[in-house]
């Protein structure tokens, strides 16, 4: 401990170290080792996620949320968080969720441009998890590592009143935890390739089909120059949800 401090500034910081590793430990619990997602799995479907969403009452927060959606191959970190610098020296206030994270799981969530407070992460955290765990049955177990911490995002940025979420989808984009916003601002596509085959498929036009799941009706979308193959996918897609893609 630094000279100084008093043995009750000493042990304040030591139970929140203890409660900060509790988190990490509960978090560690929702860790899975599958590598493949099988037809009609519903622990990987998008009905499962509106249903903890219900179970957090966020439906209608993530109903008004202004959401910018991001997938993609490579670049798509580095484009969210281009995005959300911008938006932030232009007066917004915003929210960035990224992943994963390199040193402690709260730099995946962003409020202007600075990662959450230990303090407000264990809030919200133990919020979630509470709920979640009450609230768990056998057809709705606790969610999966990434699932909870999307669905810790949305808490976060709800309860902070962001102007802007932007929001980084975690593995392809149609089956994402983050693709339950259903009216996002824009949508973007970095550079694509072959990533996650085991999970998106063996070509780039199946892999990019999964990215193109985030797009929504009418809703404007940008891309990258991609190879033909991914681009033919990506505005076919588009043009059958009637979206401008740019």
């Amino acid at each position: 401990m630094e000279e100084g401090k008093t043995k009750m500034e000493e042990g304040n910081e030591n139970r929140k170290a203890t409660a900060y590793e509790e988190a990490l430990d509960a978090l560690s619990s929702l860790i899975t080792k599958r590598n493949r997602i099988e037809p009609g799995d519903r622990s990987y479907s998008l009905d499962l996620i509106r249903e903890y969403v219900k179970m957090l009452d966020l439906e209608e927060a993530i109903s008004k949320m202004s959401v910018i959606h991001v997938a993609g191959t490579k670049g798509k970190g580095s484009t969210c968080t281009f995005t959300e610098s911008i938006l932030r020296h232009c007066g917004f206030r915003t929210g960035l969720f990224t992943s994963p994270h390199l040193i402690d799981v709260r730099e995946r969530f962003r409020l202007d441009g600075v990662d959450i407070c230990e303090e407000k992460f264990l809030a919200y955290f133990w919020w979630c998890y509470d709920r979640l765990k009450e609230k768990a049955t056998e057809e709705a177990p606790m969610p999966t590592l990434f699932r909870f911490l999307a669905l810790l995002a949305f808490k976060i940025f709800a309860e902070e009143q962001v102007d802007v979420a932007i929001l980084e989808v975690g593995i392809g984009g149609k089956l994402d935890a983050t693709n339950v916003v259903r009216t996002p601002v824009v949508c973007g596509v970095t550079a694509l390739g072959y990533d996650h085959m085991e999970i998106l498929g063996n070509t780039l036009g199946q892999i990019a089909g999964e990215k193109a799941g985030i797009f929504k009706h009418g809703v404007p979308a940008f891309t990258v120059s991609q190879p033909e193959e991914a681009m033919r996918v990506l505005e076919e897609t588009a043009a059958k949800l009637d979206v401008s893609i740019l």
